[in-house]
């Protein structure tokens, strides 16, 4: 009798099997031919029952996604609580994993790893995964392992850069320069001359630049080195391969120098670095720049109705002879972040399958393109898989208005492949608007340095460290540029003594860690 019992529990087990196996589909849709269910923790301000493309996408598949969706603060508490009792969900994404985190789940294997899954089941996926030589690299941990889902944006390879005036030029006779000498001949010009034309001389800035991305160690290049202070290395860049420090070196020095030439010329904005980014715009907005470093020149002063702007990318200028201009590449086409989505223990084999599955069907073209400009026949209409129509929505009512908005067609924090080829645009016969980012990257691309690698962290003691020396040295650094710029300082006295100090606040260490974590060598 025991014997039957065992033989009817394997026989209703393998049938049992056999029936989710049915359920699962390889390829195609719907993903499963059987109600599914998952849950997945993300930190979600609005209502999930409001996001537009989500009955979509459970139409699509199948699969029915229990959320757990909870503003940042609270998801954070909230995941917290789940990890430490154990009832935690198959997938939490968001915001809410670090790298650390991470490394310490996979430790754990609280998290399962992805790279198989994803070979076999999501050609999205491993599309997003090939889509330039670093996104693999980045996703794969220490241990040779992928455990999270990507997400990949389009991003130009140059980002913040200085926009020149192009119809002060024009007003004015002049060229665009190429030189730094002959920017600052232009900008005297601005100064002097009624460049914007409204007859007052005294009102135009002939150079100003973001409020809160005031990245002017972006200009360092000119000189030979790059120091941008808005990366994960603040100041540091690779050169020929190596890690460096860029600000406490000659070509630093002397865009310091110049820059504090500038400012006591009156070329510079005075209130660089006073102002608010509502002050800020409300001085574009008047035609009052003449040069400006910011993202886009739509962010200072809008494009006009035809989607045209004044403002053209200022090409990388030449300081001398003997130095090499380069430039701070952003990105090589995409920029990722590599903690926005886990799988948990709580998966079986079966359930990791259709949850990989369903996140690759959110990776497709028409997806991707919908939960970024909406649903197609009501935001938007789909001309080619690289080109689509944007609906006009001036006749809307408001709640209409909001009902599709950007963040309530997704749940915008989970991974997304949003690819750089994909275009939305208002009327695809009409000639091509100018794409200031295009015409950046085909400007700046010749100069754009070596990017530095993300790097996972694997030293507990080195990442604590790091984070207070990188604190303090790119403070330091930030607070010294702006006092050597305006003139509070000066770069010839007092340059040794502000070297000495970055050596007092542990830049060697810095180096050694940053060096240690990206697996380079240290650069002279």
């Amino acid at each position: 009798m025991k014997k039957l019992v065992s033989l009817v529990l394997v026989l209703a087990l393998v049938l049992g099997m056999a029936s989710a196996m049915a359920a699962f589909n390889e390829e195609g849709l719907p993903i499963v031919t059987e109600p599914f269910t998952f849950s997945l923790m993300v930190d979600e301000s609005g209502k999930v029952e409001d996001k537009i493309m989500l009955p979509i996408l459970e139409e699509q598949t199948g699969v029915k996604v229990e959320f757990q969706a909870f503003p940042y603060d609270v998801a954070k508490e909230k995941m917290g609580v789940a990890l430490n009792s154990g009832d935690y969900p198959h997938v939490i994404g968001g915001w809410l994993l670090s790298a650390k985190d991470v490394l310490q789940m996979a430790a754990d294997e609280t998290i399962i790893p992805l790279e198989d899954l994803i070979a076999k089941y999501a050609p999205n996926l491993t599309e997003m995964l090939d889509s330039d030589p670093f996104v693999r690299k980045t996703f794969t941990t220490p241990d040779g392992h992928i455990y999270t889902i990507p997400y990949v944006i389009g991003e130009p390879l140059a980002t913040f850069k200085p926009y020149i005036n192009k119809e002060w030029l024009d007003r004015l006779g002049l060229e665009v320069p190429t030189t730094t000498e002959e920017l600052k001949k232009v900008l005297m010009a601005f100064r002097d001359e009624d460049a914007n034309g409204n007859g007052d001389k005294t009102d135009e800035i002939p150079f100003s630049a973001d409020a809160n991305n005031r990245h002017l160690g972006l200009m360092a290049g000119w000189f030979g080195v790059d120091a941008t202070g808005n990366a994960t290395y603040s100041y540091f860049a690779m050169v020929d391969g190596k890690l460096s420090f860029a600000a406490n070196k000659e070509g630093y020095k002397k865009f310091l120098a110049y820059f504090a030439d500038l400012s006591r010329e009156k070329l510079l904005d005075p209130e660089l670095f006073t102002q608010d980014l509502a002050q800020w715009r409300a001085k574009g907005e008047q035609n009052l720049y003449g040069v400006c470093l910011a993202y886009g020149a739509g962010d200072f002063l809008p494009f006009d109705e035809k989607g045209n702007t004044p403002f053209v990318p200022l090409p990388v200028l030449t300081s001398s002879e003997d130095v090499k201009p380069i430039y701070h590449r952003a990105s090589y086409g995409f920029t990722y972040f590599p903690t926005q989505a886990v799988l948990t223990d709580k998966c079986d084999e079966e359930t990791a399958k259709v949850i990989i599955r369903w996140f690759d069907n959110v990776f497709t073209r028409d997806n991707s393109a919908q939960i970024q400009w909406g649903p197609y026949d009501i935001c938007q209409k789909k001309i080619s898989d690289t080109l689509y129509q944007e609906i006009d929505r001036t006749d809307w009512p408001e709640d209409q208005k909001k009902k599709y908005g950007w963040g309530n067609l997704f749940c915008q924090a989970l991974p997304k492949f949003i690819r750089l080829d994909m275009k939305l645009v208002s009327d695809p016969d009409a000639p091509p608007k100018y794409d200031e980012m295009k015409t950046g990257d085909e400007l700046y691309g010749p100069y754009l340095n070596e990017k530095i690698p993300f790097s996972w962290p694997v030293n507990e003691e080195d990442t604590k460290r790091a984070a207070t020396l990188g604190t303090d040295i790119s403070d330091y650094v930030k607070n010294q540029l702006a006092l050597f710029v305006t003139g509070e300082k000066d770069v010839e006295a007092e340059w040794d003594a502000y070297v000495q100090q970055l050596d007092t606040l542990g830049l060697k260490e810095l180096t050694e860690i940053y060096a240690r974590a990206i697996g380079a060598e240290i650069a002279e």
